[in-house]
């Protein structure tokens, strides 16, 4: 009898440890529900949900990489959000623009949202490999492309976010 608990206090205790180490899913919350119906109107599959995040910006931060990187690919300018907390959504979708840009043949996106409602976002290849610069806008722009004129642009920013 002491041999079959000791086998089934054993078998306890291993089921135990391995659900310890598993990783569960992060559960998709109001925003994060709200981004996804986003996405998918888009045109977007949506192979994961990543989690979600907390950012916050200064004026002088503008200036700054990664803060003026992402902000230079929103159509959305930043000044009605200096100072707040903005919800970062983050998934892995297909079916995106950037998809052919990486081996993997998907796009990381995190969308931005303030009091549930989307304020832009952006985008990035996803790849097994470390990729580097700057990040692409939701639809997989670049700052060069959303401004035409991008030296004539970026002096503006400068100018307007050194004051």
């Amino acid at each position: 009898m002491w041999k079959r608990i000791g086998i089934i206090m054993c078998a306890l205790m291993l089921a135990a440890c391995s659900n310890e180490s598993e990783q569960s899913e992060p559960k998709l919350g109001a925003d994060a529900k709200v981004a996804q119906g986003y996405l998918e109107e888009q045109g977007y599959e949506i192979v994961s949900y990543k989690g979600n995040g907390t950012s916050s910006f200064e004026k002088a931060d503008l200036l700054e990489l990664p803060t003026r990187s992402t902000w230079e690919v929103q159509t959305t300018p930043p000044d009605d959000y200096i100072g707040r907390d903005i919800q970062q959504e983050h998934f892995i979708v297909r079916d995106h623009p950037l998809d052919e840009v990486a081996d993997l043949g998907q796009t990381n996106v995190t969308v931005m949202m303030v009091d549930g409602e989307i304020i832009g976002g952006t985008s990035f290849p996803d790849s097994t490999e470390p990729l580097m610069g700057a990040s692409y806008s939701l639809d997989g722009k670049t700052a060069e492309e959303l401004h035409p004129d991008y030296m004539e642009w970026r002096n503006e920013w400068e100018a307007k976010y050194s004051e």
